[in-house]
């Protein structure tokens, strides 16, 4: 065997066509489901068919949600914009810390409280779970 074979090649060099841009005022909007759909596809590395069940939608939606959430934070790196995240009309599943028990928190529910032990702990403390939308915003049983 060579010892030569083991050594890493010379990095090359490469052309970028990108300047690094000012600051500009602005912001791009990103809602709490195409955050959702990054997390799944991207961090966790999901297929899309198992996030998209994860996320009570199909797959072509989870797609679309997945292709636009992609697109709007490339603009955002690209022309230094301000990530805006918002979250309004989406169930999120909370597990609490003490008993482990799971539920659907909407965001209009101000207090963060298990149902089952009544635990008053903070919000951060609790693990969030999953974010699922529904017909207009809400999921099944949800008015």
């Amino acid at each position: 065997m060579n010892i030569y074979s083991a050594m890493p090649r010379k990095k090359k060099c490469r052309r970028v066509y990108f300047q690094i841009p000012e600051c500009k005022s602005g912001e791009i909007v990103i809602n709490a489901d195409e955050i959702e759909a990054i997390r799944l596809a991207d961090v966790e590395g999901m297929d899309q068919i198992k996030a998209a069940r994860m996320m009570g939608i199909s797959q072509p939606t989870f797609h679309r949600i997945l292709k636009n959430a992609r697109k709007k934070i490339g603009k955002a790196l690209i022309d230094n914009l301000e990530i805006k995240i918002i979250g309004e009309n989406v169930i999120q599943m909370l597990t609490c810390p003490s008993c482990g028990h799971e539920w659907e928190k909407s965001s209009r529910d101000g207090d963060v409280m298990c149902p089952v032990c009544k635990s008053a702990t903070k919000m951060k403390d609790f693990k969030p779970g999953r974010i699922r939308m529904g017909k207009r915003g809400f999921c099944k049983g949800h008015k």
